[in-house]
């Protein structure tokens, strides 16, 4: 008993120190990891040459053709309407000089005939004394008696030339008669109602056989061939405007900017902004000689106006600009980079920048989500700038270039010897 206790005893130091040793054993073991080291993936972005140049600005805006010369007719007499062009319908289009409507004056025609008959009679009456006093002055009364017509407007009475002359015309009443009579015709002339230009028609209609009175409104009258535009634009872009000089003006049909277009000119601008929309008007105006239905007061149009000249400038999208005034560039190792830029005009979703970038800098023009600098990108629109071909292919090219040049001269050598 005392044996086998003694033997446990000693065992248990034996197991500990076995165990140890082991343990250390497999502790000095290395195993070798299979374990890959993954590289990041470079990432594909579309990218862009910067071109720098010269380039004129264009200020576009968008706005509504109105008549350059709108004109409201009022009747000036009072009466029955005898004529009334398409009886004074919306949208007629006169002419200038043609008659548009006429009132009956037929009581005034009678007093108008009255009154140039007792003026002739005047003119008449004084004759025979003129004759008697000198034979220029009466020539000269005698041929302005035969040049009346109770059918046509009194012309303009001969100069007064001595006093004598003046007494014996007076004493006539040739003047109070004259004056009455032109009076008379200005009243007839408000009768009827001319076109002073070409336009159309704005008016509720008045149909022949309509009673007006003086002072009604008739209709409106709107030239449709000298026309305006005008165009609201924001402080920073009539500032790109070089007023100085008369700029290009396109007047487009198409609200893009295409189709049928026509030019303009700028002929005045506003000096006080709207207080609610912060722009200013700058008027076009154009003409519409062929009466073109795109280019009539009404349409809305798109407006591009040729502005100041830029110098050694690119065009970067507008989106890719960063709020600090950056964007970010593909350097040639092929990783992002983060470039300044100094902004000389933004024009919609284009951004104009000065040339202050290196030579060839090409931008990121891919929106990226975020953006490392430094993180490996690869340009998937745009070769390689200045690629280098491998050696091997470059010696096979030398050699073959050699080959090729011996062969010519073995070729030159024989065409000698022949």
């Amino acid at each position: 008993m005392k044996r086998r206790t003694v033997l446990k005893i000693a065992a248990v130091p034996a197991i500990l120190v076995v165990g140890f040793v082991g343990m250390q054993a497999l502790g000095s073991t290395k195993k070798e990891s299979h374990k890959r080291d993954i590289k990041a993936e470079a990432r594909a972005v579309e990218t862009q040459m910067l071109a720098f140049g010269d380039m004129a600005l264009m200020v576009e805006g968008d706005g509504v053709i109105q008549s350059e010369r709108e004109l409201e007719l009022i009747s000036e007499a009072t009466g029955r309407v005898t004529f009334a062009v398409n009886d004074l319908k919306d949208g007629t289009f006169v002419r200038k000089g043609q008659l548009v409507m006429q009132v009956d004056s037929r009581d005034v025609e009678n007093d108008l005939l009255a009154l140039r008959s007792e003026f002739m009679n005047a003119v008449a009456s004084l004759l025979p004394e003129l004759r008697l006093d000198e034979g220029p002055v009466y020539k000269r009364w005698f041929d302005y008696f035969n040049s009346l017509d109770i059918g046509e407007p009194v012309p303009d009475l001969p100069e007064i030339m001595k006093p004598q002359e003046k007494i014996q015309v007076s004493a006539k009443d040739i003047f109070g008669k004259y004056y009455a009579v032109k009076n008379q015709e200005l009243k007839l002339s408000k009768y009827e109602i001319r076109a002073p230009f070409s336009g159309y028609i704005t008016s509720a209609g008045v149909i022949e056989n309509t009673f007006v009175s003086q002072g009604q409104q008739l209709f409106t009258l709107s030239d449709a061939r000298n026309l305006v535009v005008p165009v609201p634009l924001l402080v920073d872009e009539s500032q790109q405007i070089d007023f100085r000089s008369p700029p290009r003006v396109t007047i487009y049909a198409d609200e893009r900017g295409g189709g049928e277009y026509i030019e303009g000119r700028i002929t005045r601008k506003d000096t006080n902004i709207d207080r609610n929309s912060q722009t200013l008007n700058v008027y076009v105006t154009f003409s519409n000689d062929d009466l073109n239905p795109h280019f009539l007061p009404g349409n809305y149009v798109h407006v591009g106006i040729e502005g100041k000249m830029l110098y050694d400038v690119a065009r970067v999208p507008r989106n890719l600009l960063a709020n600090e005034g950056f964007v970010y560039t593909m350097s040639d190792s092929g990783t992002l980079a983060r470039q300044r830029v100094e902004v000389v005009a933004l024009q919609g979703n284009t951004a104009i920048v000065k040339n202050t970038m290196p030579d060839e800098t090409v931008i990121v023009t891919t929106v990226l989500q975020k953006p490392l600098v430094g993180m490996d990108i690869s340009s998937v629109n745009m070769p390689e700038l200045n690629p280098e071909p491998p050696l091997a292919e470059a010696e096979d090219d030398k050699s073959t270039g050699l080959a090729d040049h011996d062969e010519g001269a073995g070729v030159e050598s024989v065409a000698a010897g022949g």
